[in-house]
């Protein structure tokens, strides 16, 4: 969530929002910070085609918790087909979808 409104710039460099409202993103309530897809090839029984598979990254630090809402959603994610994980940076992330889990 953030927040937007009509932006002034201070001479120090801060910003003051006036009319506030928040803006609410993202796919819906618990979805990944990081979304997409990545192209894997079918077996050659079926065809031998490539699809897009859904991906769906959740970035924390060393320390962060994903929340019951996260985790319910990379769960659905990883039942439906797709690759849901956690990672704790860029690296970790790009292992994971270079090797798997």
């Amino acid at each position: 969530m953030g927040w937007a409104g009509q932006s002034n710039r201070l001479p120090s460099g801060e910003v003051i929002i006036k009319n506030p409202r928040p803006l609410h993103a993202g796919l819906c309530e618990g979805s990944s910070d990081l979304i997409g897809w990545k192209t894997i090839t079918i077996t050659p029984d079926m065809v031998g085609k490539e699809v897009a598979v859904f991906v769906a990254v959740e970035v924390k630090t060393e320390k962060g918790r994903p929340t019951d809402g996260q985790l319910n959603f990379i769960a659905e994610v990883n039942r439906s087909g797709g690759v849901g994980f956690v990672a704790r940076g860029a690296d970790e992330s790009v292992r994971i979808l270079k090797d798997g889990q």
